[in-house]
């Protein structure tokens, strides 16, 4: 009988990680309060059984809590999600940032739970940081990353996670730059898309930062960083480019205007780039026809 997964959030992330859990044979169950969610979900996912209510979800192998970065939300779904598994199965989080710790608080045993950052979209980008709680039952972790081996991910655990985990500090050290040069005048938005994508970018596919730091040579990187860090930016608070944008209601492509202007399409726009990130992860793995 094939194993069974509940997914409570049925939006972008949501629909992105069933897909994933439904093309390696796992029956699908999502939960969501929005109808158009639900909706959406069943079209997206093939096979996929939805309801509004956890209720009504009934029992699965595992399950994974997939609702927006609300941490009181994050603490009912957990613990709600308690009864519908096994009591040895772990209970799994897609935060983006939240500790384990806090949001575990209402779980009866929050030994179970474990994070799994999942990258979106979750079906296409291989990575997943995961993050087990300190006294975690023996070999819960272990089968948590076979699982996701099983799914051909690439899961790397984190024995320490600061907030952000290690992506998202990244990603939002590398804007916080990029957001100040565009206040500086120094560049517009596309021009910066422009020479990351070209230059930081195409070689990031290929190798990581320290064995790209390797490559060009560490002494060149120290004498960069010398004279380089003391004007990087060093801000404690977000942008007023993105504050203001945000402010208007320029919310990027779901609202149809950003750093772009975003005209309307179908969902299935998507899948063209969906369809080139695969190809990219081919040739990066090695396995490119």
């Amino acid at each position: 009988m094939a194993e069974r997964i509940i997914i409570v959030g049925a939006g972008t992330m949501g629909q992105s990680i069933g897909r994933l859990f439904a093309a390696h044979d796992w029956q699908v169950h999502a939960v969501d309060p929005t109808k158009a969610a639900r909706v959406t979900f069943s079209s997206a996912v093939p096979n996929a059984t939805v309801s509004a209510t956890l209720a009504e979800a009934g029992q699965a192998d595992i399950a994974l809590e997939c609702v927006p970065e609300d941490l009181a939300l994050k603490q009912e779904t957990l613990a709600a999600l308690e009864d519908t598994v096994p009591q040895g199965a772990a209970i799994l989080s897609n935060t983006s940032g939240l500790t384990l710790e806090e949001m575990s608080e209402r779980m009866t045993r929050p030994e179970r739970a474990i994070i799994t950052h999942f990258f979106n979209p979750g079906d296409v980008i291989p990575a997943v940081e995961v993050v087990a709680a300190k006294n975690a039952p023996a070999g819960l972790c272990d089968k948590v990353m076979t699982l996701l081996r099983r799914l051909d991910r690439r899961p790397v655990r984190l024995d320490h996670a600061p907030p952000g985990f290690v992506a998202n500090r990244i990603q939002h050290a590398i804007m916080r730059e990029c957001l100040h040069l565009v206040d500086e005048g120094v560049a517009d938005p596309a021009a910066i898309d422009e020479i990351v994508q070209w230059s930081i970018g195409v070689r990031m596919a290929l190798s990581g930062p320290f064995r790209q730091r390797d490559l060009n040579g560490l002494g060149t990187h120290l004498s960069i960083a010398e004279y380089l860090y003391p004007d990087l930016a060093d801000r404690h608070t977000p942008s007023p480019t993105l504050a203001n944008l945000v402010a208007q209601g320029h919310l990027g492509k779901r609202s149809g205007k950003g750093f772009y202007d975003w005209p309307s399409a179908p969902e299935a726009a998507a899948a063209p780039v969906d369809e080139s990130l695969r190809r990219v992860i081919s040739i990066a793995k090695g396995t490119a026809d």
